[in-house]
């Protein structure tokens, strides 16, 4: 049945310009240096799976600065951003679990409508460069809880400001280390970030690229 899921989905975002990446559980979209992305997430158990659905942001310049700078290879898939189609959709629920081919036909169609009612525009919107780097420093300095992977979003959102040539300064960086110092981030993400700054500043280079 798993493989019935990939095939049905591929069916169906293939409709929409969207192909599947070779080797991940993954569909995107590319166009001049930005993926738009759907992830599936299909977890087996012995009488069934778990499957959800998520969008996501890859832009290639910024992935390629922090896999630099955590020495890791160029060709690791990493997301600038992703967000479940469950926080974007109309969904009952966030995962859905299915046992049999008449579950699988109603969450397929539930999940299909809420791509296009929403979530395809969701990934249009945020794929342009100023509208997904308003909408971390929201997530980073408005959003009452922590999100996950905050160090993640921090750095990225720093980095996207300067691609956008955004004037920072040490106050700018400071702002969202003091910030994840009252959010109680461990120590070691603290000094990772310290870290970032540092290899920015000696390295910062082709990043600078205007790619507006």
């Amino acid at each position: 049945m798993n493989e019935l899921v990939f095939q049905r989905l591929e069916n169906f975002l293939n409709d929409f310009h969207y192909e599947k990446l070779n080797g991940f559980d993954l569909f995107q979209q590319e166009s001049k240096g930005i993926k738009k992305c759907v992830i599936v997430n299909c977890t087996p158990y012995n009488d069934g799976f778990m499957l959800e659905l998520q969008l996501g942001i890859i832009i290639k310049q910024i992935e390629q600065y922090i896999l630099s700078f955590n020495n890791q290879s160029s060709e690791k898939l990493t997301l600038t951003y992703w967000e479940s189609l469950y926080n974007v959709g109309e969904l009952g629920t966030k995962r859905h679990f299915i046992q049999n081919f008449v579950e699988l036909d109603k969450v397929l169609h539930e999940l299909e409508n809420a791509l296009i009612k929403s979530g395809f525009s969701w990934l249009d919107n945020y794929s342009n460069l100023n509208q997904i780097s308003n909408y971390l420093k929201d997530i980073i300095f408005r959003s009452i809880q922590k999100p996950i992977n905050f160090l993640k979003i921090c750095q990225r959102s720093y980095l996207l400001r300067l691609m956008l040539k955004e004037k920072l300064c040490d106050s700018d960086f400071y702002e969202y280390y003091e910030n994840m110092q009252s959010r109680r981030l461990p120590d070691h993400q603290l000094e990772e970030f310290l870290s970032f700054k540092n290899y920015i500043d000696n390295n910062y280079n082709s990043i600078s690229e205007d790619i507006n």
